[in-house]
């Protein structure tokens, strides 16, 4: 008999990035990393009974991911917020207001998923990673939530290690 699935739970996950310390996120979206294909759209000729050819080429996969990583702002100095904020200030060149520092910022870290018994389930290696864009929730005066941060995090390789 098959195993018995057992489910992820999206609720419980930790997304690690070496040197940044233990740092908190509301949440992790990982986009879709998808094939560069061409020539799906294009009928390449016509044929008996007026049936269209076509021919899909790929050329592997995008070559490099990104993930939305959401955090509370606070002004802690170790929270995700300051500590991520400090990250991508060092990622951005001088003329944007950073320190130019991109190259030697790169970072290495892991998205983990648990299961509901707290065991490791799934884990994403991530590779030569920095911050790529930075955006604030809407401030309102009519807000009952709390401050919402999200950074989107570039990888030259994201792998599913298990």
């Amino acid at each position: 008999m098959a195993d018995l699935l057992k489910p992820l739970a999206p609720s419980s996950f930790a997304l690690d990035i070496d040197g940044l310390g233990e740092l908190v996120f509301k949440s992790v979206k990982i986009v879709p990393n998808k094939p560069k294909v061409s020539g799906e759209s294009a009928p390449l000729g016509s044929g008996k009974d007026g049936k269209s050819y076509r021919q899909i080429n790929s050329a592997g996969f995008e070559e490099i991911s990104t993930f939305e990583a959401v955090s509370i702002s606070s002004p802690s100095a170790t929270s995700a917020s300051v500590v991520m904020w400090k990250w991508f200030q060092d990622c951005l060149p001088p003329s944007d207001g950073g320190n130019g520092k991109w190259k030697d910022s790169k970072k290495t870290g892991s998205i983990f998923c648990y299961d509901h018994d707290d065991e490791l389930v799934a884990q994403w290696d991530i590779k030569e990673a920095w911050p790529s864009s930075y955006s604030l929730a809407e401030l309102s005066v009519e807000s009952n939530k709390p401050l919402e941060e999200t950074w989107t995090i570039t990888c030259e390789n994201m792998t599913r290690v298990m």
